[in-house]
């Protein structure tokens, strides 16, 4: 048939008659033919198809637990502070910008006045009096001031 120098695909030591190259070639010719026969048989196609769609891919819970978490923390700022506007609009008015260091410094003024002797609405009201009578003499040194005059510009 063939000469076993024209087919080396398998350069071995033959030892049994299977594995002459003669034989090899016979079986690599026969399945080199039945795979181009399966080549010609194949009808070209195109894969429409969407790609599979993972349920963990779409749904991710993580994402809705933590946007569901900022929702909440939104909603209870909004609670809290529509409460604080109900209780701002049902009661007395009151002041709630208290200037720390401006209180310490009245509390310092009020220690003037002996603490344990009066009740802290008298005090209060002692501390007030204070600062309006300061106030007062402010507002009369301001007035019995001199306004100076200016010399009339030419025109």
């Amino acid at each position: 048939m063939y000469n076993s120098l024209d087919y080396l695909a398998y350069p071995v030591i033959v030892s049994n008659h299977r594995q002459t190259t003669t034989f090899r070639k016979k079986l690599d010719l026969g399945n080199y033919i039945s795979h181009k026969n399966r080549i010609e048989i194949v009808k070209p196609t195109v894969d429409t198809k969407p790609p599979a769609a993972h349920a963990h891919h779409i749904l991710q819970m993580r994402k809705l637990q933590g946007e569901q978490k900022r929702i909440d923390k939104i909603e209870h700022e909004n609670k809290q502070l529509c409460q604080k506007i109900a209780n701002a609009h049902r009661g007395p008015a009151q002041v709630d910008c208290w200037n720390e260091y401006f209180s310490k410094r009245n509390q310092d003024a009020t220690s003037e006045i002996q603490q344990g002797t009066f009740s802290p609405e008298i005090n209060r009201l002692l501390t007030t009096e204070k600062i309006q009578e300061e106030a007062l003499g402010c507002r009369s040194r301001l007035e019995s001031q001199s306004t100076p005059q200016w010399p009339d510009a030419q025109s």
